[in-house]
């Protein structure tokens, strides 16, 4: 599988309906759980959503940040502890 960059993750604009999945989504493993990720901007920041196929053994349907950064591909880094989560990119 190919390592996700931010880059390559796509934005929704402000004016999104925030419970709907936007048809740009990306599909993606995170640490071998499949899910749709997306970049949500409002209010003048943004923050990743990524909503898991089957519900996530520590965060359940979903896991949304702010707190978000990728200092290498396929690594994201969140929070302020140095937790990360793996994520790559599922190729159709």
């Amino acid at each position: 599988m190919k390592a996700v960059t931010e880059e390559m993750i796509p934005t929704n604009p402000m004016g999104a309906e925030p419970d709907s999945i936007p048809p740009n989504s990306l599909k993606v493993s995170v640490d071998g759980n499949n899910a749709i990720c997306f970049i949500q901007e409002r209010w003048g920041s943004e923050k990743i959503v990524i909503i898991f196929e089957k519900p996530h053994q520590e965060w359940g349907e979903f896991f949304t940040t702010k707190y978000f950064r990728f200092e290498e591909p396929g690594k994201m880094l969140w929070g302020h502890d140095g937790n990360y989560m793996k994520l790559e990119l599922i190729e159709n």
